[in-house]
């Protein structure tokens, strides 16, 4: 899981990771998260994955369980309201009529709605869910020629970013309340912007909602869609 290049590892060196800034985990079914001890608060989907055991005193970035963990702490560490964050979400920011070959990396059925119902082609890959998805084996060849790339945030923690983004010059957007709102994504030049999430300090709305096993839909009612754009690629 853990490779040479591997942007959780990279953000885990600038920001070495620190228990006592914990103070909350709460294990959903749909999604794990992490208050920290400013009350911020950071989420990171499971998409399915067993996270009953984490370690939480010396994560393991070769555990699946324990990148999904330091996801969300990473989540509730960036993702705080600061001036260089746009409201918005990724269809009201993206003009995707300018592009010709749009590939989305993770199905997000919201969005390929909205998009289809613009007259919007869109390849999708998911690794979860083959009804919707192209055949795995056809996405590299997709991604060298897309000129836009809708990517999952889920991407940092499954250990498909970096491989994704080295094979693309794709115009590419992290989406999703997953999303970690750090320059560090910038540096891969065809990332574009980061779409996530930001959430109240302390609010207990959320935390319920996530411990009571609800999804994206139910507790991003409590928080607020945001852009961090790229204007320097």
């Amino acid at each position: 899981m853990h490779e040479k290049m591997d942007v959780l590892s990279e953000l885990s060196e600038i920001e070495k990771y620190d228990e006592k800034n914990i103070k909350t985990v709460i294990k959903g079914e749909r999604y794990l998260l992490v208050k920290n001890k400013n009350g911020n608060i950071g989420v990171a989907a499971v998409l399915g994955e067993d996270i009953s055991r984490i370690n939480i005193s010396n994560p393991d970035l070769n555990n699946i369980a324990d990148r999904i963990f330091l996801t969300a702490y990473y989540n509730s560490l960036f993702n705080t309201e600061r001036e260089n964050l746009s409201d918005g979400d990724l269809l009201q920011v993206v003009d995707f009529k300018r592009y010709s070959n749009i590939v989305m990396i993770g199905y997000f059925k919201p969005v390929i709605e909205k998009m289809s119902a613009k007259g919007l082609k869109v390849a999708v890959f998911d690794l979860r869910d083959g009804t919707v998805s192209l055949p795995l084996s056809e996405q590299k060849k997709y991604l060298q020629k897309a000129d836009a790339v809708i990517l999952s945030a889920t991407s940092i923690f499954n250990g498909t970013f970096d491989n994704i983004v080295s094979n693309t010059a794709g115009d590419t957007f992290i989406l999703g309340p997953t999303s970690i709102l750090h320059e560090k994504f910038f540096e891969y030049k065809p990332v574009k912007g980061i779409f996530g999430s930001i959430f109240q300090p302390d609010d207990n709305r959320v935390e319920r909602s996530v411990a009571e096993g609800w999804g994206t839909r139910q507790f991003l009612k409590f928080g607020k869609k945001v852009s961090f754009l790229n204007f320097l690629n």
